[in-house]
């Protein structure tokens, strides 16, 4: 009967010593999954609000403000969004809107600071969007 005791504290020892390896790793796979959907999320609000932005240039012959405002409007979960607008004539064959945004690492970056390895991650997220002008 000793021996089993023995045996069993020993295995909760492994247990915990296990735990502490594996515990960061599973903590920096979490914090993986929860930036990275962040990111993909503001992404995809990007890509909408750069598309809707040159689409209304397109559509509408609108003025650049009209044109933010309605770039804006279409991605309204992006915290500190910059549109940037090029509008057709004088040379320029094709209307560019960009939008763009700073992105702050909430998990993943301290995380990867503790290794140095911080600044692999972008710090600003942006999406392009160009379509022809009608002639």
């Amino acid at each position: 009967m000793a021996h089993w005791l023995g045996s069993h504290r020993s295995d909760r020892g492994a247990a915990a010593v296990e735990m502490a390896i594996i515990f960061p790793l599973m903590f920096l796979v979490l914090a993986g999954i929860v930036d990275f959907g962040r990111a993909f999320f503001y992404q995809i609000q990007l890509t909408n609000a750069a598309r809707e932005g040159a689409r209304a240039s397109i559509v509408s012959d609108g003025s650049v403000a009209d044109i933010t405002a309605r770039a804006a409007s279409s991605a309204p979960a992006v915290p500190d969004l910059d549109v940037a607008v090029v509008l057709c004539g004088g040379g320029v064959t094709a209307t560019t809107v960009t939008a763009s945004m700073p992105m702050d690492w909430i998990l993943l970056e301290p995380a990867m600071n503790i290794i140095q390895a911080g600044n692999v991650l972008t710090d600003t997220l942006s999406s392009t969007a160009v379509m022809q002008c009608e002639s």
